[in-house]
Protein backbone atom coordinates (compact mmCIF):
# COMPACT_ATOMS: atom_id res chain seq x y z
CA UNK A 1 0.00 0.00 0.00
CA UNK A 2 3.26 2.53 -0.29
CA UNK A 3 2.58 4.80 -3.21
CA UNK A 4 5.10 4.94 -6.21
CA UNK A 5 6.23 8.06 -7.17
CA UNK A 6 3.24 8.56 -9.77
CA UNK A 7 1.42 11.02 -9.55
CA UNK A 8 -1.37 10.58 -11.14
CA UNK A 9 -5.19 10.92 -8.83
CA UNK A 10 -2.98 12.01 -6.06
CA UNK A 11 -6.80 12.24 -4.22
CA UNK A 12 -5.93 8.37 -3.61
CA UNK A 13 -3.00 8.87 -2.03
CA UNK A 14 -2.45 10.16 1.96
CA UNK A 15 0.56 11.58 3.19
CA UNK A 16 2.58 11.30 6.12
CA UNK A 17 5.68 12.87 6.63
CA UNK A 18 7.82 11.29 3.98
CA UNK A 19 5.35 8.43 3.58
CA UNK A 20 3.20 7.98 0.98
CA UNK A 21 0.05 5.44 0.95
CA UNK A 22 -2.45 4.62 -0.88
CA UNK A 23 -5.89 3.99 0.13
CA UNK A 24 -6.97 1.39 -1.64
CA UNK A 25 -6.04 -1.68 -3.72
CA UNK A 26 -7.45 -4.46 -6.00
CA UNK A 27 -6.41 -7.52 -6.75
CA UNK A 28 -7.14 -9.60 -9.80
CA UNK A 29 -6.52 -13.29 -10.64
CA UNK A 30 -7.86 -16.38 -12.27
CA UNK A 31 -9.93 -18.43 -10.32
CA UNK A 32 -7.51 -20.81 -7.81
CA UNK A 33 -4.79 -18.37 -8.60
CA UNK A 34 -3.91 -17.91 -4.91
CA UNK A 35 -6.03 -14.85 -4.22
CA UNK A 36 -7.77 -16.21 -1.30
CA UNK A 37 -5.36 -17.65 0.33
CA UNK A 38 -4.02 -14.16 0.44
CA UNK A 39 -6.69 -13.42 2.74
CA UNK A 40 -6.61 -16.44 4.48
CA UNK A 41 -2.85 -16.11 5.48
CA UNK A 42 -3.76 -12.19 6.24
CA UNK A 43 -6.77 -13.56 8.98
CA UNK A 44 -4.40 -15.63 10.26
CA UNK A 45 -1.77 -13.57 11.17
CA UNK A 46 -4.27 -11.33 12.69
CA UNK A 47 -6.21 -13.56 14.98
CA UNK A 48 -2.55 -15.20 15.76
CA UNK A 49 -1.77 -11.65 17.25
CA UNK A 50 -5.05 -11.18 18.85
CA UNK A 51 -5.72 -14.54 20.37
CA UNK A 52 -2.23 -14.94 21.08
CA UNK A 53 -2.75 -14.48 25.18
CA UNK A 54 -5.94 -16.77 25.33
CA UNK A 55 -3.42 -19.71 24.52
CA UNK A 56 -2.59 -21.79 27.38
CA UNK A 57 0.78 -24.05 27.57
CA UNK A 58 1.33 -26.51 25.04
CA UNK A 59 -1.58 -25.76 22.92
CA UNK A 60 -1.33 -26.13 19.11
CA UNK A 61 -1.60 -23.45 16.59
CA UNK A 62 -3.97 -24.98 14.72
CA UNK A 63 -4.63 -21.75 12.40
CA UNK A 64 -1.30 -22.34 10.91
CA UNK A 65 -1.61 -24.03 7.78
CA UNK A 66 1.99 -24.36 5.69
CA UNK A 67 2.04 -24.94 1.83
CA UNK A 68 1.39 -28.50 1.19
CA UNK A 69 3.06 -28.93 -2.09
CA UNK A 70 6.76 -29.13 -0.56
CA UNK A 71 8.13 -32.05 1.21
CA UNK A 72 8.38 -31.04 4.77
CA UNK A 73 5.43 -29.08 4.84
CA UNK A 74 4.92 -29.53 8.26
CA UNK A 75 8.18 -28.47 9.88
CA UNK A 76 8.82 -25.38 7.79
CA UNK A 77 7.81 -22.45 9.62
CA UNK A 78 4.89 -20.26 7.90
CA UNK A 79 6.58 -16.20 8.03
CA UNK A 80 4.27 -13.32 8.04
CA UNK A 81 5.31 -9.73 8.24
CA UNK A 82 3.42 -6.25 8.48
CA UNK A 83 4.80 -2.56 7.58
CA UNK A 84 2.03 -0.14 8.94
CA UNK A 85 1.63 3.36 10.54
CA UNK A 86 0.08 3.99 13.88
CA UNK A 87 -0.21 7.61 15.34
CA UNK A 88 2.53 8.88 12.99
CA UNK A 89 5.09 6.10 13.90
CA UNK A 90 6.04 3.59 11.23
CA UNK A 91 6.59 0.35 12.35
CA UNK A 92 7.51 -3.41 11.10
CA UNK A 93 6.69 -6.62 12.81
CA UNK A 94 7.11 -10.02 12.15
CA UNK A 95 6.79 -13.41 12.90
CA UNK A 96 7.33 -17.08 11.56
CA UNK A 97 5.74 -20.13 13.38
CA UNK A 98 5.29 -23.44 12.75
CA UNK A 99 2.01 -25.36 14.38
CA UNK A 100 4.02 -26.09 17.54
CA UNK A 101 5.62 -23.04 18.72
CA UNK A 102 6.42 -19.59 16.93
CA UNK A 103 9.98 -19.65 15.50
CA UNK A 104 10.88 -16.11 15.18
CA UNK A 105 9.43 -12.59 15.62
CA UNK A 106 10.93 -8.76 15.54
CA UNK A 107 9.55 -5.58 15.99
CA UNK A 108 10.86 -2.35 14.81
CA UNK A 109 9.95 1.21 14.73
CA UNK A 110 11.26 4.51 12.83
CA UNK A 111 12.11 7.12 15.18
CA UNK A 112 14.12 8.81 12.04
CA UNK A 113 14.95 7.76 8.54
CA UNK A 114 16.66 4.25 9.45
CA UNK A 115 14.85 1.32 11.65
CA UNK A 116 15.72 0.65 15.03
CA UNK A 117 15.35 -2.62 16.75
CA UNK A 118 12.74 -2.20 19.52
CA UNK A 119 13.01 -6.33 19.74
CA UNK A 120 14.19 -9.55 18.10
CA UNK A 121 13.58 -13.18 18.96
CA UNK A 122 14.75 -16.01 17.69
CA UNK A 123 14.53 -20.16 18.79
CA UNK A 124 17.83 -21.90 18.90
CA UNK A 125 17.38 -25.43 18.17
CA UNK A 126 20.64 -26.50 19.57
CA UNK A 127 19.44 -25.02 23.15
CA UNK A 128 16.05 -25.54 22.20
CA UNK A 129 14.89 -21.84 23.81
CA UNK A 130 14.19 -18.32 22.67
CA UNK A 131 16.66 -16.07 22.54
CA UNK A 132 15.55 -12.08 22.64
CA UNK A 133 17.65 -9.42 21.66
CA UNK A 134 17.14 -5.58 22.87
CA UNK A 135 19.60 -2.96 21.60
CA UNK A 136 18.78 0.04 23.97
CA UNK A 137 19.06 0.22 27.34
CA UNK A 138 15.71 1.44 27.33
CA UNK A 139 14.00 -1.79 25.42
CA UNK A 140 16.39 -3.65 27.58
CA UNK A 141 15.19 -2.55 30.89
CA UNK A 142 11.48 -2.77 30.20
CA UNK A 143 11.40 -6.00 27.99
CA UNK A 144 13.64 -8.15 29.57
CA UNK A 145 11.29 -8.60 32.51
CA UNK A 146 8.57 -9.81 30.62
CA UNK A 147 10.55 -12.61 28.49
CA UNK A 148 9.91 -15.19 31.64
CA UNK A 149 6.10 -14.20 30.62
CA UNK A 150 6.66 -15.34 27.87
CA UNK A 151 5.71 -19.19 26.35
CA UNK A 152 6.98 -20.97 23.14
CA UNK A 153 3.37 -20.80 21.60
CA UNK A 154 2.73 -16.86 22.21
CA UNK A 155 3.77 -13.97 20.60
CA UNK A 156 5.86 -11.29 22.59
CA UNK A 157 4.19 -8.22 21.36
CA UNK A 158 1.13 -9.65 23.39
CA UNK A 159 2.92 -10.83 25.91
CA UNK A 160 4.51 -7.40 26.60
CA UNK A 161 1.36 -5.57 26.15
CA UNK A 162 -0.81 -7.37 28.09
CA UNK A 163 1.86 -6.60 30.95
CA UNK A 164 1.53 -3.10 29.76
CA UNK A 165 4.50 -2.57 27.74
CA UNK A 166 4.17 0.85 26.32
CA UNK A 167 7.24 0.09 23.29
CA UNK A 168 4.69 -2.74 22.71
CA UNK A 169 1.19 -1.59 23.34
CA UNK A 170 0.84 0.83 19.92
CA UNK A 171 1.97 -1.13 17.45
CA UNK A 172 -0.01 -4.29 19.00
CA UNK A 173 -3.29 -2.02 19.10
CA UNK A 174 -3.01 -1.61 15.00
CA UNK A 175 -3.82 -5.30 14.40
CA UNK A 176 -7.49 -4.28 15.90
CA UNK A 177 -7.88 -2.19 12.83
CA UNK A 178 -7.24 -4.10 10.15
CA UNK A 179 -9.66 -6.93 9.35
CA UNK A 180 -10.71 -9.67 6.64
CA UNK A 181 -14.06 -10.89 5.54
CA UNK A 182 -15.63 -13.06 3.24
CA UNK A 183 -18.20 -10.92 1.15
CA UNK A 184 -19.97 -13.88 0.65
CA UNK A 185 -20.51 -14.85 4.09
CA UNK A 186 -23.55 -12.82 5.17
CA UNK A 187 -23.75 -14.84 8.32
CA UNK A 188 -20.38 -13.62 9.58
CA UNK A 189 -20.84 -10.36 8.72
CA UNK A 190 -24.21 -10.31 10.55
CA UNK A 191 -22.98 -11.89 13.46
CA UNK A 192 -20.04 -8.62 13.82
CA UNK A 193 -22.61 -6.15 12.85
CA UNK A 194 -25.47 -7.43 15.23
CA UNK A 195 -24.36 -6.09 18.11
CA UNK A 196 -23.73 -2.60 16.83
CA UNK A 197 -26.74 -2.37 15.49
CA UNK A 198 -28.40 -2.89 19.43
CA UNK A 199 -26.57 0.09 20.67
CA UNK A 200 -29.22 2.89 19.74
CA UNK A 201 -26.28 5.63 19.58
CA UNK A 202 -24.48 3.22 17.06
CA UNK A 203 -27.82 2.03 15.44
CA UNK A 204 -28.70 5.51 14.74
CA UNK A 205 -25.26 6.09 13.08
CA UNK A 206 -25.45 3.41 11.32
CA UNK A 207 -28.95 3.76 10.24
CA UNK A 208 -28.27 6.69 8.28
CA UNK A 209 -25.55 5.70 6.44
CA UNK A 210 -26.95 2.01 5.45
CA UNK A 211 -30.35 4.07 3.94
CA UNK A 212 -28.15 6.72 2.32
CA UNK A 213 -25.89 4.29 0.56
CA UNK A 214 -28.35 2.10 -0.95
CA UNK A 215 -30.39 5.11 -1.99
CA UNK A 216 -27.15 6.21 -3.55
CA UNK A 217 -26.75 2.63 -5.09
CA UNK A 218 -30.37 3.19 -6.67
CA UNK A 219 -31.77 0.36 -4.68
CA UNK A 220 -35.31 0.35 -3.66
CA UNK A 221 -35.20 0.17 0.20
CA UNK A 222 -36.48 3.14 2.22
CA UNK A 223 -35.59 2.02 5.18
CA UNK A 224 -35.34 -1.34 7.49
CA UNK A 225 -35.59 -2.53 10.87
CA UNK A 226 -33.56 -4.39 13.25
CA UNK A 227 -35.06 -7.23 16.26
CA UNK A 228 -32.58 -8.92 18.78
CA UNK A 229 -33.96 -12.10 20.39
CA UNK A 230 -32.56 -13.97 22.79
CA UNK A 231 -32.32 -17.66 22.43
CA UNK A 232 -32.41 -20.23 25.08
CA UNK A 233 -29.54 -22.52 23.47
CA UNK A 234 -30.47 -25.51 26.31
CA UNK A 235 -34.40 -25.56 24.61
CA UNK A 236 -33.05 -25.52 21.37
CA UNK A 237 -30.60 -28.33 21.69
CA UNK A 238 -34.15 -30.11 23.12
CA UNK A 239 -35.20 -30.29 19.77
CA UNK A 240 -32.38 -31.65 18.14
CA UNK A 241 -31.83 -35.49 17.82
CA UNK A 242 -29.38 -37.14 20.40
CA UNK A 243 -27.07 -37.73 17.55
CA UNK A 244 -26.36 -33.97 16.86
CA UNK A 245 -27.06 -33.22 20.77
CA UNK A 246 -23.91 -35.32 21.16
CA UNK A 247 -21.62 -33.25 18.89
CA UNK A 248 -22.22 -29.77 20.94
CA UNK A 249 -19.65 -29.35 23.55
CA UNK A 250 -20.86 -29.28 27.06
CA UNK A 251 -19.56 -25.70 27.58
CA UNK A 252 -21.37 -24.37 24.72
CA UNK A 253 -24.98 -25.99 25.85
CA UNK A 254 -25.76 -23.15 28.45
CA UNK A 255 -24.17 -20.23 26.29
CA UNK A 256 -26.29 -17.32 25.59
CA UNK A 257 -27.23 -17.06 21.79
CA UNK A 258 -29.09 -14.10 19.89
CA UNK A 259 -31.10 -14.31 17.09
CA UNK A 260 -30.81 -11.21 14.51
CA UNK A 261 -34.03 -10.07 12.64
CA UNK A 262 -33.54 -7.57 9.56
CA UNK A 263 -36.62 -6.65 7.64
CA UNK A 264 -36.40 -4.22 4.73
CA UNK A 265 -39.12 -1.33 3.94
CA UNK A 266 -39.90 -1.04 0.27
CA UNK A 267 -42.47 1.97 -0.69
CA UNK A 268 -44.44 0.88 -3.58
CA UNK A 269 -47.39 2.86 -5.26
CA UNK A 270 -50.33 1.31 -5.78
CA UNK A 271 -53.13 1.07 -8.21
CA UNK A 272 -54.73 4.22 -6.97
CA UNK A 273 -51.77 6.30 -6.63
CA UNK A 274 -51.01 5.96 -2.99
CA UNK A 275 -47.87 4.98 -1.16
CA UNK A 276 -47.64 1.10 0.79
CA UNK A 277 -44.83 0.18 3.03
CA UNK A 278 -44.12 -3.37 2.09
CA UNK A 279 -42.13 -5.45 4.79
CA UNK A 280 -39.22 -7.77 3.29
CA UNK A 281 -36.88 -10.10 5.41
CA UNK A 282 -33.30 -9.16 4.69
CA UNK A 283 -32.84 -12.92 3.34
CA UNK A 284 -35.51 -12.37 0.38
CA UNK A 285 -33.47 -9.54 -1.19
CA UNK A 286 -31.24 -9.73 -3.97
CA UNK A 287 -27.70 -10.95 -3.19
CA UNK A 288 -26.78 -7.39 -4.58
CA UNK A 289 -29.30 -5.36 -1.72
CA UNK A 290 -27.98 -8.13 0.96
CA UNK A 291 -23.90 -7.45 0.39
CA UNK A 292 -24.52 -3.40 -0.04
CA UNK A 293 -26.63 -3.44 3.20
CA UNK A 294 -24.28 -5.87 4.91
CA UNK A 295 -20.48 -4.07 3.84
CA UNK A 296 -22.32 -0.26 4.59
CA UNK A 297 -21.80 -0.74 8.36
CA UNK A 298 -18.09 -1.85 8.14
CA UNK A 299 -17.73 1.52 5.46
CA UNK A 300 -19.16 3.81 8.28
CA UNK A 301 -16.91 2.09 10.85
CA UNK A 302 -13.91 2.24 8.83
CA UNK A 303 -14.21 5.85 8.03
CA UNK A 304 -15.29 6.40 11.49
CA UNK A 305 -12.21 4.82 12.89
CA UNK A 306 -9.52 4.55 9.89
CA UNK A 307 -9.55 1.17 9.54
CA UNK A 308 -8.18 -1.20 6.75
CA UNK A 309 -10.83 -3.82 5.70
CA UNK A 310 -9.66 -6.04 3.57
CA UNK A 311 -12.63 -8.08 1.62
CA UNK A 312 -12.32 -11.29 -0.71
CA UNK A 313 -14.54 -11.36 -3.89
CA UNK A 314 -15.89 -7.84 -3.14
CA UNK A 315 -17.86 -8.06 -5.67
CA UNK A 316 -19.48 -10.32 -5.54
CA UNK A 317 -23.60 -9.85 -6.51
CA UNK A 318 -22.17 -6.20 -7.03
CA UNK A 319 -22.70 -4.28 -10.55
CA UNK A 320 -18.91 -2.92 -11.61
CA UNK A 321 -20.44 0.95 -11.37
CA UNK A 322 -21.33 0.39 -7.47
CA UNK A 323 -17.84 -1.41 -6.77
CA UNK A 324 -16.27 1.70 -8.87
CA UNK A 325 -18.61 3.98 -6.46
CA UNK A 326 -17.73 2.27 -3.01
CA UNK A 327 -13.98 2.64 -3.75
CA UNK A 328 -14.52 6.14 -4.99
CA UNK A 329 -15.76 6.55 -1.01
CA UNK A 330 -12.00 6.03 0.32
CA UNK A 331 -10.85 8.46 -2.14
CA UNK A 332 -12.98 11.25 -1.35
CA UNK A 333 -11.34 13.10 1.38
CA UNK A 334 -14.50 14.91 2.83
CA UNK A 335 -15.82 10.97 3.48
CA UNK A 336 -12.86 9.24 4.43
CA UNK A 337 -11.28 12.22 6.83
CA UNK A 338 -9.01 9.31 8.95
CA UNK A 339 -8.07 7.51 5.83
CA UNK A 340 -9.48 3.82 5.72
CA UNK A 341 -7.70 1.46 3.13
CA UNK A 342 -9.71 -0.70 1.12
CA UNK A 343 -7.63 -4.24 0.26
CA UNK A 344 -10.27 -6.37 -2.39
CA UNK A 345 -9.78 -9.36 -4.74
CA UNK A 346 -12.31 -8.64 -7.29
CA UNK A 347 -12.89 -9.55 -11.17
CA UNK A 348 -14.33 -6.42 -12.16
CA UNK A 349 -12.15 -5.16 -15.00
CA UNK A 350 -13.55 -2.07 -15.20
CA UNK A 351 -11.06 -1.10 -12.55
CA UNK A 352 -8.51 -2.02 -15.43
CA UNK A 353 -8.49 1.29 -16.22
CA UNK A 354 -5.81 4.77 -15.32
CA UNK A 355 -8.58 7.23 -15.91
CA UNK A 356 -9.96 5.05 -12.37
CA UNK A 357 -6.95 3.58 -10.51
CA UNK A 358 -3.48 4.62 -10.15
CA UNK A 359 -1.06 1.85 -11.84
CA UNK A 360 0.07 0.93 -7.75
CA UNK A 361 -2.92 0.50 -6.97
CA UNK A 362 -3.85 -2.78 -9.24
CA UNK A 363 -2.33 -6.12 -8.21
CA UNK A 364 -1.92 -9.86 -9.76
CA UNK A 365 -1.60 -13.17 -8.57
CA UNK A 366 -0.14 -15.67 -11.00
CA UNK A 367 0.04 -19.32 -9.83
CA UNK A 368 2.72 -21.53 -10.99
CA UNK A 369 1.31 -24.52 -12.25
CA UNK A 370 4.71 -26.76 -12.03
CA UNK A 371 5.18 -25.43 -8.33
CA UNK A 372 1.36 -24.60 -7.13
CA UNK A 373 3.03 -21.78 -5.55
CA UNK A 374 1.94 -18.35 -6.60
CA UNK A 375 3.13 -14.88 -7.05
CA UNK A 376 1.86 -11.19 -6.23
CA UNK A 377 2.95 -8.71 -8.11
CA UNK A 378 2.19 -4.60 -9.09
CA UNK A 379 1.04 -2.95 -12.89
CA UNK A 380 3.30 -0.85 -11.96
CA UNK A 381 5.91 -3.16 -11.80
CA UNK A 382 5.14 -3.27 -15.63
CA UNK A 383 5.33 0.20 -16.27
CA UNK A 384 2.59 0.64 -18.83
CA UNK A 385 2.01 4.22 -20.63
CA UNK A 386 -0.28 6.76 -19.35
CA UNK A 387 -2.88 5.62 -22.18
CA UNK A 388 -2.18 2.18 -22.23
CA UNK A 389 -5.72 -0.07 -22.50
CA UNK A 390 -4.83 -1.95 -19.35
CA UNK A 391 -7.92 -3.93 -19.42
CA UNK A 392 -7.54 -4.90 -23.11
CA UNK A 393 -3.83 -5.94 -22.23
CA UNK A 394 -4.92 -7.84 -19.25
CA UNK A 395 -7.26 -10.04 -21.45
CA UNK A 396 -4.24 -10.60 -23.95
CA UNK A 397 -2.27 -12.25 -21.04
CA UNK A 398 0.18 -9.33 -21.09
CA UNK A 399 -0.20 -9.11 -17.40
CA UNK A 400 -0.74 -12.38 -16.96
CA UNK A 401 -3.10 -13.48 -14.18
CA UNK A 402 -5.54 -14.73 -16.79
CA UNK A 403 -6.69 -18.54 -16.77
CA UNK A 404 -5.62 -20.30 -20.12
CA UNK A 405 -8.95 -21.70 -21.33
CA UNK A 406 -9.12 -24.91 -23.36
CA UNK A 407 -10.44 -25.22 -27.19
CA UNK A 408 -13.53 -26.46 -25.65
CA UNK A 409 -13.55 -29.83 -26.48
CA UNK A 410 -14.65 -32.16 -23.68
CA UNK A 411 -14.06 -36.00 -22.91
CA UNK A 412 -16.32 -38.40 -21.44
Amino acid sequence: MEASKDHTHENHVSIFGKDRVLQNACIFGANASGKSNLFRALTTAILLIRHSNQRQVGEPLLAIEPFSFVPDAGTTPSSFEFVFLQHGMKYVYGFSATRERITEEHLYQYRTSRASVVFTRAYNTEIQEDEYRFTSSETKKELTPLVEKNIPNKLFLATATSWNSQLTKEPYLWFNRINTYDSNNYEQLLQFEGPLFEKQEEFDKLHDFICKTLKEADINVSDFEFKARNIDTAELLKKLPPSLRTMIPENEINQPGKFYEINMIHKIQAADGSIQEYKLPSAQESKGTQSLFFLSPLLKKAFDEGNVLCFDEFDTSLHPMLVIYLIGLFNNPEINQKHAQLIISTHTTDLLSLKISRRDEIYFVQKDQKTGESELYSLDEFSPRKKADIRNGYYLGRYGAVPEIGDGEVFW
